[in-house]
């Protein structure tokens, strides 16, 4: 038998015309032993289930080794890590909302395919809010500007990271002025540099900011993101209202008032702001408070 084995290769001049798919075979069939690894989740416990999901991540290959592996491979690769990314994010988002290896998809993804714009956005984004971690989600954009020096999307996203959870404004004007100058980008960029340059944090322009990302995506999951972004926007803003109300009364009349109703008619503030979760507002020595749990946001 093995002298058969020799026989043939020698005949056939080496291991054959399937060689040089052997890279993309290994790499799909990984991916196919995460699909069945999935399959197993309904029998186990969600504990389980997020252990066999960083089990998985450890071993994850990265971007590099990939990028080399695939060779002439790489967009079906960078597909395949893709739908990955769509299904670990989607998986956190609907059990425990941790997300300790979405920049290590993404950093993957777009080390495959450097010009795949939508994985720096979306990665970005999720990252920056869902995963809390803005200053690694703006490294990845700073890598993505490095390999699409002419697309506005991504320091606009970084100024824009910056801008509401960094409070860095300088950081912000910078990547906002650099966006204003490049084709195609959304006109109002100039007008968020100045915003930032003056330090004005203020819901109307938070609220543009978020509205405009929703209608400049074609992406579910971020909308998605967005709209919880907004409803929260929303529950800030009446409780800066309302807190606001309470602290004049005191200043004026040296005593808290006793309701929400009370500030209404005593004239400082003009209506119950909406609770855009359906709860309510309430007074607690002097902060005003939503009965809405902080978990139940969002």
């Amino acid at each position: 038998m093995v002298e058969e084995i020799r026989t043939e290769t020698a005949v056939t001049g080496g291991p054959g015309r399937l060689a040089p798919m052997l890279p993309l075979v290994l790499i799909v069939w990984g991916f196919v032993s995460v699909y069945l690894l999935q399959l197993s989740i309904d029998s186990t416990s969600k504990a389980e289930m997020r252990e066999k999901v960083v089990q998985d991540l450890v071993y994850f290959p990265s971007g590099d080794f990939l990028r080399e592996a695939t060779i002439e491979y790489q967009n079906v690769a960078s597909d395949a890590v893709w739908l990955r990314a769509i299904q670990y994010y989607g998986h956190h988002l609907m059990t425990d909302r941790k997300y300790e290896w979405l920049g290590h998809v993404f950093e993957i993804l777009t080390t495959l395919d450097p010009q795949f714009i939508g994985a720096y956005h979306f990665g970005a984004i999720t990252l920056a809010w869902d995963a809390a971690k803005p200053r690694e989600a703006t490294r990845l954009l700073v890598e993505g500007m490095k390999a699409n020096p002419m697309d506005w999307q991504l320091p606009f996203d970084a100024g824009f990271i910056n801008y509401m959870l960094l409070a860095d404004y300088e950081a912000a004007a910078a990547f906002f002025e650099v966006t204003a100058k490049l084709p195609g980008a959304w006109l109002v960029a100039s007008r968020w540099a100045a915003v930032a340059r003056a330090k004005a944090g203020d819901f109307v322009t938070a609220r543009d900011m978020w509205l405009e990302i929703y209608h400049g995506t074609e992406n579910q999951q971020l909308r998605k993101l967005v709209v919880r972004q907004l409803r929260l926007l929303i529950l800030e803003e009446g409780l800066g209202r309302l807190q606001e109300g309470v602290d004049r009364f005191r200043e004026d009349r040296g005593f808290l008032p006793g309701s929400i109703p009370e500030l209404i008619r005593a004239g400082y503030i003009d209506r119950m702001p909406e609770e855009p979760y359906g709860g309510r507002f309430y007074l607690d020595n002097g902060r005003v408070r939503s009965t809405t749990p902080p978990n139940q946001r969002g």
